[in-house]
């Protein structure tokens, strides 16, 4: 008798039970089919019709940050102002790159356009990366070096900062690549950069993971 009316009331509470579960469920394939379009929208390549040069220009939705420990003040700084919000930074030598694909009457040249800043460091020094150097991108075991593009910005047909940081006042430097060596900068797990003299050169960090936003530029052009 008691265990058929146990059992009979065991029975009835599964139904509450499953109606309870189904609009969490729902509400956690919101939240996260939003997050994910969040991040795919982050992460959406830009472009825009140059005036000045007449070219169109496809870029990045954010760049490549690298990171070297550095500076005698220890705060932390809230930068950036083209990246979708600002970010908080700590005191350190920083260098980005942001992708760029030209586009003048159909003839594509592809850029990267880097930025030296620092935090924390009232000036450059000899340990610390600064304006239009040599640089080199170590991806495992495949070295790609990346030399100064011979002119401004706006020769390579960019006159808009594109991802300028909002520290500082860094001017762009130019470095030419080709969209088969974005792929592979995209698609490495972990991209270090060396820059400066080759017996002693600076290393730089990947800071944050931004390579899914390059991923999706070369994606884009490839298509």
């Amino acid at each position: 008798m008691f265990a058929s009316g146990a059992a009979s009331a065991h029975r009835g509470r599964r139904p509450r039970l499953r109606n309870a579960v189904y609009p969490l469920l729902g509400s956690l394939l919101l939240l996260a089919a939003s997050a994910v379009a969040e991040a795919s929208e982050v992460n959406a390549p830009r472009e825009y019709l140059d005036q000045e040069t007449g070219a169109t220009v496809f870029f990045v939705g954010r760049p490549l940050v690298f990171a070297r420990e550095g500076g005698i003040n220890r705060r932390v700084v809230r930068a950036w102002t083209d990246d979708h919000g600002d970010v908080t930074v700590a005191p350190r030598d920083y260098v980005s790159l942001a992708a760029a694909a030209i586009d003048r009457g159909g003839k594509y040249t592809y850029v990267l356009i880097g930025y030296f800043w620092l935090v924390g460091t009232p000036r450059p020094s000899e340990n610390t990366c600064f304006d239009r150097e040599h640089l080199v991108l170590q991806l495992d075991d495949r070295r790609i070096e990346l030399a100064p593009f011979e002119g401004s910005a706006r020769d390579a047909g960019v006159s808009q900062p594109l991802h300028r940081p909002s520290i500082g006042n860094a001017e762009p430097a130019v470095y030419t690549i080709d969209l088969t060596t974005l792929g592979l900068v995209a698609e490495s797990a972990h991209p270090v950069l060396y820059c400066g003299a080759e017996k002693a050169p600076l290393k730089y960090e990947l800071w944050e993971d931004r390579l899914p936003a390059l991923r999706e530029l070369v994606r884009q052009l490839r298509d």
